[in-house]
């Protein structure tokens, strides 16, 4: 099965069972860096021990992760030579917009192709509530000056039971339905 290990410029590493070219996935990251492509799990495990000094455990473990998940999309994050694998609930190749940041079940920042920028959130609960926004001329701004640390704040407050973003948003017709 082939794979390929997408890098941003942020702190998100993307690992996919689905291969796609370059401009694939430069449309839907935000902060696409580059890719490689692997033939098979194997040779990703072999390539992350090299480049990472795993042992042999962790790699072991993302063998198995990956090997035995029905999932197509993984994150990885590494830390202390050592690496975590997560699997996506997004289904990254689905979307016609590009996403920025995330934070699976959690937020989804995004971006359409008209220039608009988008923040859903999940609330939970037994409806599984979201709230989902455009942002405003404002609050682009703040994100292009601060970055995504402004919308992870954001997105904070937009879960709150009393949030001033979300009925700013309704009031402005930004509210999405």
């Amino acid at each position: 099965m082939p794979l390929d290990l997408i890098y941003t410029k942020t702190d998100k590493w993307i690992l996919s069972k689905v291969t796609a070219d370059y401009k694939t996935w430069q449309d839907k990251f935000y902060f696409y860096n580059t890719h490689l492509n692997f033939t098979d799990v194997e040779d990703l495990v072999l390539f992350l021990k090299d480049d990472f000094k795993l042992s042999d455990k962790n790699r072991t473990d993302i063998f198995n992760d990956v090997t035995n998940s029905t999932k197509d999309f993984f994150e990885l994050n590494v830390l202390n030579n050592t690496i975590t694998i997560t699997e996506l609930q997004l289904q990254l190749l689905q979307s016609k917009e590009t996403l920025i940041d995330w934070e699976d079940w959690s937020f989804i920042f995004r971006k359409t192709n008209n220039n608009d920028y988008y923040l859903w959130v999940f609330l939970g609960g037994i409806a599984n509530q979201v709230r989902e926004i455009k942002l405003s001329a404002t609050q682009i701004k703040e994100w292009e000056e601060i970055g995504n640390t402004y919308s992870k704040e954001l997105a904070l407050e937009l879960k709150q039971k009393n949030s001033e973003t979300y009925n700013n948003a309704i009031n402005n017709n930004r509210r999405v339905l």
